[in-house]
């Protein structure tokens, strides 16, 4: 633990436990991957009882998010996002019903998280994350694949007659590999934390131990009309070690750029630059962000599972990132902005002997609650003191912008910048020219 902080397991003996959620009257809520949802009460001491299983769906595996009224359970499977009406004083869950479809990935190693987010600036409306097919999967150079993409849908529209992901919603941007982890701040802004590709190489040298970065990105507000687009996957990736890239030809990198895997190709670092929304903030490569939450101050705090295919393990801790009017403290170009909070403090006994972080969620007093999948276990995070990690706020939209047009319709309403269109049209022409040349894409 950082100085000044502790952590206790507050519980263990869950089989897979991801995403976690708080209900309106101090309930931990955990989707146990293969089980279904659990509800605890919290004693005095920051132990989690009562353990009763409220849903029972072995399908569920990692999504779930309340609506503010916390009237509204949402879960996911790896194809369909569903609600229940909730009743937070008994745990009571009735009237399933099925919300957005037509998300499962066609490929055996797709990624199978569907994260899930109702929004306190928008309540009436679920965003959702859906992951690629595949390490490089240049299906998503099209929008309409939905893949690699988080949209946003009215749940009182989509309530009666599902809606199939990639044919409904509001683009909250696309091009992201895998943005597992999804959070509104204090000012209704919208953020995610991107898994990005393994094995990367750059005109076909090995590049893939420090690169590319993870991500921190930015997507606006559903209260304003700020232009999503996209944020370069599959053919543009953010930089962490720049001084590893071989033949900067067009452009100088540095940490928090993208770049090409063929510089000396059609697509190249400057196309990546002019083309793509880079992150906000980039992380070291292969730590694999799951979730993002802030708190009443405004900071993120961010978890990273660990990577799973690096020479030396990395990740597998728990962060914080200053945050100040509504942006990272931080450059775009920063290695220091993740400070560290809870960490494996022998990271070469990573995976088999590791706590992995997955799930965050903040209780009313500020202390921070962090699901484990690999070890089963449930931690609460504080002060050394007792008190909360930070300040609390129980509105996570207190002073949002003013209003602009809202995302209509769950129809095909979507509209990506002109880079963003152009993106299609420059990357499927890269996709063909590297098949007629032989060009080896890497896949897990």
């Amino acid at each position: 633990m950082a100085p000044g902080y502790i952590s206790d397991i507050a519980f263990e003996g869950l089989k897979f436990p991801r995403g976690i959620q708080w209900d309106t009257t101090g309930h931990l809520l955990v989707v146990d991957r293969g089980v279904g949802i659990y509800r605890f009460s919290v004693d005095s001491c920051l132990q989690l009882q009562d353990q009763k299983l409220i849903v029972n769906d072995t399908d569920l595996n990692h999504g779930i998010s309340m609506s503010p009224d916390g009237k509204t359970l949402f879960a996911s499977t790896k194809d369909v996002a569903y609600s229940w009406a909730y009743n937070s004083d008994t745990g009571d869950v009735t009237d399933r019903k099925t919300l957005v479809t037509g998300m499962a990935s066609t490929a055996q190693d797709g990624h199978i998280t569907r994260t899930l987010l109702s929004p306190v600036s928008k309540p009436d409306w679920l965003i959702i994350s859906v992951g690629s097919q595949s390490n490089v999967d240049n299906s998503t150079l099209a929008l309409s694949s939905g893949k690699s993409q988080v949209r946003a849908f009215n749940v009182s529209e989509v309530s009666e007659n599902p809606v199939v992901f990639h044919e409904g919603g509001f683009v909250l941007g696309w091009g992201l590999r895998n943005s597992v982890g999804l959070g509104e701040d204090n000012q209704a802004q919208l953020w995610s934390v991107e898994n990005s590709v393994d094995s990367v190489t750059r005109n076909g040298n090995e590049i893939h131990e420090n690169n590319p970065a993870e991500e921190l990105n930015f997507h606006g507000s559903l209260l304003d009309n700020f232009e999503r687009g996209n944020y370069g996957y599959p053919n543009c990736f953010a930089v962490w070690a720049a001084n590893e890239i071989p033949d900067q030809s067009t452009v100088k990198l540095e940490t928090g750029d993208q770049f090409s895997m063929y510089e000396n190709s059609a697509m190249n670092d400057s196309l990546c630059e002019e083309l793509y929304q880079p992150p906000r903030i980039s992380f070291h490569a292969h730590q694999a962000p799951l979730d993002i939450k802030f708190d009443g101050d405004g900071d993120a705090w961010i978890s990273f599972h660990g990577s799973w295919n690096r020479a030396v393990p990395i990740g597998y801790r728990v962060v914080t990132v200053a945050f100040e009017n509504g942006q990272p403290r931080d450059a775009n170009n920063s290695q220091s902005a993740a400070v560290e909070i809870m960490a494996n403090p022998d990271l070469t006994q990573c995976q088999t002997s590791c706590f992995r972080p997955v799930g965050l969620a903040f209780d009313t007093a500020g202390h921070l609650w962090m699901s484990s999948d690999a070890t089963g276990e449930i931690y609460v995070i504080r002060k050394d003191d007792g008190s909360g990690v930070a300040a609390f706020t129980s509105n996570a939209a207190v002073s949002g912008p003013t209003p602009g047009p809202t995302p209509t319709g769950t129809g095909s309403n979507d509209k990506p910048s002109v880079a963003s269109k152009l993106a299609i049209g420059v990357g499927a022409w890269v996709v063909s020219v590297m098949a007629g040349l032989g060009m080896m894409v890497y896949f897990l």
